[in-house]
């Protein structure tokens, strides 16, 4: 798994979205209340923490030290949470220990011959089909599909969110292409990033629609 977003830690858990609580919903509607959860790529936690809140036990694998660093604070009040500092095509989650994997904005990154075995490594018998790939905005455009074609179930989530200055500049500074601070260009891209908040936002907020598209499929069917 590439470090992609070294350096943008805090950007990443002030500006990120949270899933909307209908996301909730629907994968419990899929997995149960009792499934053990490999959130692999974890990030800050945001989603890891409605997991816990759900009471399901969760490996959270996470290999940036200052995501992790953060991920850990966010669940230290969850005894049913283990943050693993490991890459998801080496979680050192044991194997058979889970019913459900989550790929949150991450699964793009993972070097995919690596990563399938270890995704049956880990995986309860039985449990093949329950891998699930979610992404802000859609899969990547320059990525080849996750799932072969028509063998796993879509679900997509459109929610609008008002944006505060210090919310929607965090945000694009934690896309892996931003510049980070000290770097080449930083202010004058964040200048950029000013005016388009003022010009587009009302009353200090912007209105951003957001999309979490979801796939949910088996693992033998993933893409080598």
């Amino acid at each position: 798994m590439q470090n992609t977003h070294a350096g943008k830690a805090e950007s990443y858990d002030l500006g990120r979205p949270a899933y909307p609580q209908a996301f909730y919903g629907y994968l419990y509607g899929i997995i149960g209340p009792d499934a053990v959860i490999a959130d692999l790529g974890a990030g800050t936690g945001k989603v890891t923490q409605g997991f816990a809140e759900r009471g399901s036990r969760v490996y959270a694998v996470e290999p940036d030290d200052d995501m992790r660093r953060i991920l850990q604070a966010r669940l230290s009040g969850f005894e049913n949470c283990i943050v693993l500092g490991s890459c998801a095509e080496d979680t050192g989650i044991p194997a058979g220990a889970v019913d459900f994997i989550f790929c949150g904005n991450s699964y793009h990154w993972f070097g995919r011959e690596q990563v399938i075995p270890e995704f049956r490594r880990i995986l309860k018998p039985g449990a093949d089909a329950n891998v699930m790939i979610a992404t802000l905005g859609g899969p990547p455009e320059n990525q080849s599909p996750p799932f072969r074609p028509g063998v796993f179930i879509a679900k997509e989530f459109v929610y609008t969110l008002h944006q505060d200055w210090a919310m929607y500049l965090n945000g694009v500074l934690s896309a892996s292409f931003s510049p980070n601070p000290g770097d080449e260009g930083f202010e004058e891209y964040c200048q950029s990033r000013q005016r388009h908040f003022e010009r587009h936002g009302k009353d200090g907020k912007l209105k951003t629609e957001f999309m979490l598209s979801c796939m949910t499929g088996n693992v033998n069917d993933l893409i080598p």
